[in-house]
């Protein structure tokens, strides 16, 4: 019986040291993060309904690496006409008047180690619901993607890569075939 005994407390021991590393180790993934953000946004409503295009407010996400977070007169270029009457929309514009930026909470991070350049994903054909999920139909933004480093192997080395990326690299010239869609060396992604 004591051998049982043992087992089972060693068992006991070893879920409970797990549970304690894990808690202080950092996730790999932040999949499903939805913060509360400061003003409530809708991309169901200005990506879907309204149809305005990513890149409108994004504006950096072709030739920087990052999209970027649109400023307030990024929003102030539609909402000086339409909706000036919300409560919502009056927040964005004191915050205009005042020559202030909206502290958007950073929903989609990387550790610093990770270069990603958003500018090369989108001269590739990659579209921002191949990692951003259908963007245009949430009505509060969360990370559709793992973004871990597995998950964007997977796309790098053809496995997950959409079918519209393969369709794009290969009319641009890249076959694609089996196999290898984009870099996998360390030094691509990775400083």
């Amino acid at each position: 019986m004591s051998k049982v005994l043992s087992l089972v407390v060693g068992g006991v021991v070893l879920v409970v040291v797990g549970v304690s590393v894990a808690s202080v180790l950092p996730r790999t993934s932040n999949q499903g993060y939805s913060p509360t953000q400061p003003i409530p946004f809708s991309h169901k409503l200005h990506a879907g309904t309204n149809k305005v295009p990513c890149q409108y407010c994004h504006s950096d996400v072709e030739k920087s690496r990052h999209a970027s977070i649109p400023s307030t007169a990024v929003c102030m270029n539609c909402h000086k006409l339409v909706k000036t009457d919300s409560p919502l929309i009056k927040q964005v514009a004191a915050a205009w008047a005042e020559n202030r930026a909206i502290e958007w909470v950073r929903i989609h991070e990387l550790p610093d180690f990770v270069y990603f350049p958003h500018k090369r994903h989108v001269a590739a054909g990659v579209s921002c619901q191949t990692c951003h999920g259908e963007i245009q139909t949430m009505d509060k933004v969360y990370q559709f993607g793992a973004l871990t480093m597995g998950w964007c192997m997977e796309c790098h080395k053809g496995r997950s890569t959409p079918s519209n990326v393969l369709e794009f690299m290969e009319a641009k010239g890249h076959p694609n075939g089996e196999g290898l869609v984009a870099p996998i060396q360390c030094q691509t992604c990775h400083y």
